[in-house]
């Protein structure tokens, strides 16, 4: 990254954390018993990924839930990507982040402004697109990695090692939310809080 990207970075970090504080949200507890609307961000750019949330969102829907998805893919247009793209799902694409990496168009104003129950940020390294979404979002309740550029966004947060692959990081988040809905949760199974967790 180049001094002039850093310095970027950095300003619209600032401006993000302003934009954050000031979105209005019903916020909602964990539990995915009772949520129906999952929404879910990822790193659509390479196939594998994008084959796991294939399979993530069909065994969501397999428990009764609904789940949404956004990927974000790092081409300029849609013609590096045609072979994986699929009409049910949603992306945006580089050409689609102005110069301060904020996203725009319908399909990311649209996400914003849907009221989730559950929003997981799927990424396990900060892509500012994403994590901007992420912060901004009115989920009622967020979820994503304890060591992420916007941690502070999150009601739940994660904290994984470079060990932890994708599907490792997506499951125990479902399992824990499980978890903390069943009354016969041992409390060796939690760490530090119940809003603080080690993948």
């Amino acid at each position: 990254m180049t001094v002039i990207d850093k310095i970027k970075l950095s300003i619209a970090m600032m401006q993000l954390k302003q934009n954050a504080s000031a979105i209005k949200r019903d916020r909602t507890s964990p539990d995915i018993h009772r949520a129906g609307c999952i929404g879910i961000l990822y790193n659509a750019s390479d196939r594998d990924t994008f084959e796991f949330i294939r399979g993530f969102s069909k065994d969501l829907k397999e428990s009764q839930k609904f789940p949404v998805s956004l990927g974000y893919i790092d081409f300029r247009d849609a013609l590096s990507f045609h072979a994986l793209a699929r009409p049910e799902a949603d992306y945006f694409f580089k050409s689609q982040v102005n110069w301060m990496q904020k996203p725009k168009g319908a399909v990311v104003e649209n996400f914003i402004d849907e009221p989730f129950d559950i929003l997981i940020n799927l990424t396990l390294e900060d892509i500012f697109p994403l994590d901007y979404v992420a912060a901004v979002s009115r989920a009622g309740l967020k979820i994503g990695r304890a060591d992420s550029a916007v941690a502070f966004c999150y009601d739940m947060t994660f904290k994984i090692d470079e060990k932890t692959d994708l599907k490792a990081f997506a499951y125990t988040i479902i399992h824990y939310l499980n978890q903390l809905n069943n009354d016969h949760t041992s409390n060796h199974q939690r760490n530090r809080s119940s809003h603080y967790y080690t993948v």
